[in-house]
């Protein structure tokens, strides 16, 4: 689940909204790839050389993949563009349906992982969204990475792997409800 949930009163507008519908006006494509690395991805890895060597750093092998992606006119419509774009920033969850689904499923089965430098989904709605799951002492587990940003299973491949390997493991373990 990335529903950021519903939290007015952390900031006097959401950022997560704005950067949606920012991000639909048009701009110069650089530009425009620019500003979306920057909002998916920590500088740290941005700036690192390509883990898979094609490319001079992972920053420069995202715009490549984001370009061809965007000249795909079949799988990538204006339409599913703005499709994903209000998904992502007018959906939420409230307090009381996310306490209703800590208590479905059970708060050991919930894992919240977060970047630090998050610029979708900011920290404090993180936050936000352990404690209203549960919270970690009624089971919830919060796993930050620090220095990362939102786009945690390419910033952080083998480590991310792990994690969710580990989390399955585990829930599999707990059997059924």
């Amino acid at each position: 689940m990335s529903a950021p949930p519903l939290t007015p009163h952390l900031v006097p507008a959401n950022p997560t909204k704005a950067n949606s519908s920012l991000a639909s006006l048009p701009k110069d494509p650089d530009i425009q790839l620019a500003e979306v690395k920057a909002r998916l991805f920590s500088p740290a890895w941005l700036a690192a050389p390509d883990a898979n060597g094609a490319f001079p750093t992972n920053g420069d092998r995202f715009a490549a993949q984001e370009l061809r992606k965007r000249q795909d006119t079949l799988g990538f419509t204006r339409t599913g563009f703005t499709l994903q774009a209000i998904a992502a920033g007018w959906h939420h969850k409230s307090a009381e349906q996310l306490r209703e689904l800590g208590d479905r499923v059970g708060r050991a089965r919930v894992q919240v992982v977060h970047g630090d430098v998050d610029q979708m989904i900011t920290v404090p709605h993180a936050e936000v969204l352990v404690r209203e799951l549960g919270g970690e002492e009624g089971g919830v587990t919060r796993v930050v990475f620090e220095g990362r940003g939102h786009v945690l299973p390419m910033e952080e491949r083998e480590t991310f792997r792990r994690l969710v390997e580990g989390f399955v493991d585990r829930a599999e373990k707990m059997g059924g409800r």
